[in-house]
């Protein structure tokens, strides 16, 4: 059975966690399968009968109880991590670290605040609950951040390069 993806917003610096302690945490809580990737809280877990919502919640409440960090988490199916993959329009146009998913927690219910020049010479695309990003000389300094995308659909977003999106899709097939 394909496994989940949780996708921590906001882990590092000040809110950064250590991932064998978050893995034992989790397990304790009674998730299965759990593994990790990077140190930028990605979550590879067995939903086993439990409702993405009720992952969520479990994963949410266990980061905060264990390390005082509320920070949201968004959930993708190995089927949604490839979809996503699938319907991004700039895979391959530029290096994988500089391709970007930000994984929405729902679909923005208007896309008419953004205005698609900007960020250029970056360039995004909003489809279902990603936006995707082709950043042309790398991530610092864009605006194009999950912030901003936030801000602008009243959603909230965690990004993740197309490097660890590939990796998140191996590691929940």
């Amino acid at each position: 059975m394909p496994r989940s993806a949780a996708l921590i917003r906001g882990v590092g610096g000040p809110t950064a966690m250590r991932m064998a302690e978050l893995r034992s945490a989790l397990k304790d809580r009674g998730l299965e399968g759990v593994a990790t990737l990077q140190v930028a809280g990605n979550i590879i877990f067995d939903p086993g009968e439990r409702s993405t919502a009720a992952c969520t919640t479990l994963i949410r409440h266990t980061v905060r109880e264990r390390f005082s960090h509320d920070l949201p988490v968004i959930i993708r199916s190995h089927e949604q991590l490839v979809d996503a993959e699938l319907r991004n329009p700039f895979i391959g146009s530029q290096e994988g670290r500089w391709v970007m998913t930000v994984f929405l927690d729902q679909a923005p219910h208007s896309e008419t605040s953004l205005d698609p020049a900007a960020g250029a010479p970056n360039i995004f695309a909003v489809d279902g609950s990603e936006v995707f990003i082709r950043y042309a000389s790398g991530v610092a300094g864009s605006k194009l951040q999950s912030t901003w995308f936030e801000k602008r659909l009243g959603v909230v977003g965690t990004a993740r390069n197309a490097n660890t999106v590939a990796k998140l899709i191996l590691l929940t097939a």
